[in-house]
């Protein structure tokens, strides 16, 4: 494009009218690329959205895993110690019966010797097919012992050796096989091995 100047003396320039450009084929163009533009753009969000939270999923999970690990290995280490501490229970209860019950029956001798008479008679039961050569005894039970062994069936002339060095309660029957304890601790013992094998079972 170039341009004149026009001197005063020279006629006046004509306009020139300019051409008109259409531009709906253009804007149509244009409008139609930038919602396709738009579409792709919000496909790429929508997508790189769903990654980085299936990423984070991921690595929640991979964080959690381990804490998810140790926490059942915790329950299953405090269900086997809920099952020592029940055994552990159980047994120290078995001890504790057994104690209270060889007071009793101590605080019993004491006060009815009598109460021995059972115990006596259990032993000898024991031992009667073999040759009891003795009766150790405490002193205090040497007519009890007596009179129990009698109506067992004892002979009468059968050795009751009185033994002051020995507890109430304290009873040993000596035969030519060995000696049977048949004292009262030796007794709840007995009971008391026998309840803890129980549980064992």
């Amino acid at each position: 494009m170039s341009s004149e100047i026009v001197s005063g003396d020279q006629s006046p320039a004509k306009p020139v009218p300019w051409r008109l450009v259409t531009t709906v084929g253009l804007a149509t163009g244009k409008s139609g690329s930038k919602t396709e533009e738009a579409s792709r753009l919000d496909q790429a969000r929508r997508e790189a959205f769903a990654e980085g939270v299936a990423a984070g999923r991921q690595q929640a999970e991979e964080q959690i895993r381990p804490a998810m690990e140790g926490l059942a290995q915790t329950l299953a280490e405090l269900g086997r110690l809920r099952e020592v501490v029940r055994d552990q229970a159980t047994e120290d209860l078995i001890h504790l019966a057994v104690s209270i019950a060889a007071r009793v029956i101590h605080r019993e001798v004491v006060v009815d010797p009598d109460a021995l008479a059972g115990l006596v008679k259990a032993a000898f039961m024991k031992v009667q097919s073999r040759e009891i050569n003795r009766v150790r005894l405490h002193p205090a039970l040497e007519g009890l012992v007596r009179k129990s062994l009698e109506q067992c069936g004892a002979p009468k002339n059968l050795v009751l050796a009185p033994d002051p060095g020995l507890k109430p309660g304290e009873v040993f029957f000596e035969t030519a096989q060995g000696i049977l304890d048949a004292s009262v601790e030796t007794q709840l013992g007995e009971i008391e091995r026998g309840l803890i094998d129980k549980l064992d079972r």
